[in-house]
């Protein structure tokens, strides 16, 4: 994690406009789960409330089969995505009902109780509406801080879809 983003989320925690959020953003790959999972960590340290999402990668031999989601305030996970069905498709991956009602839950209740919550990642299916849409909107009306994870390609395109006002941008490539 570079070193500036966690003083740079702290000011902005601090004077934070309504709509407003940082966005790591990267491609597939480029890390943007571990920086927020450092990013996660380092905040619990300074006795910031956060909540939300992390969604890491399931490896093997070599290749993503699937992913994790993790809530942040209780700890509990389970598969997300897999290769294979049931589910709901995108992409290459099955979206799992629950796995998606349970992240969906986790974020919704983070808004209102959390300072900073992470939603890992807002893409494809939100920018149709579906998926953790919901949940992203009810988040920036809220009081707390959204840390969201993009795909570069999707970036302009999620900033516009949920009227994000202002946002701190965090590259990783």
């Amino acid at each position: 994690m570079s070193r500036d983003l966690l003083p740079r989320l702290l000011v902005y925690l601090r004077h934070r406009k309504e709509h407003s959020c940082i966005i790591i953003s990267g491609e597939v790959g480029a890390g943007k789960t571990l920086v927020a999972k450092q990013l996660v960590a380092a905040l619990k340290r300074l006795n910031i409330v956060v909540g939300g999402i992390l969604s890491p990668r399931i490896v093997q031999d070599g290749v993503t089969i699937g992913y994790t989601v993790c809530d942040l305030t209780s700890g509990e996970e389970r598969p997300f995505t897999a290769l294979h069905p049931p589910g709901i498709v995108v992409g290459r991956f099955f979206i799992d009902q629950q796995a998606l009602d349970l992240a969906r839950r986790a974020i919704e209740g983070a808004a209102r109780n959390a300072q900073v919550v992470f939603v890992d990642e807002v893409g494809r299916l939100e920018l149709q509406g579906a998926g953790l849409a919901s949940a992203v909107h009810t988040l920036l009306n809220s009081s707390a801080l959204p840390v969201l994870l993009i795909r570069d390609s999707f970036v302009s395109a999620i900033v516009k879809t949920f009227s994000i006002n202002q946002y701190i941008p965090y590259h990783i490539s």
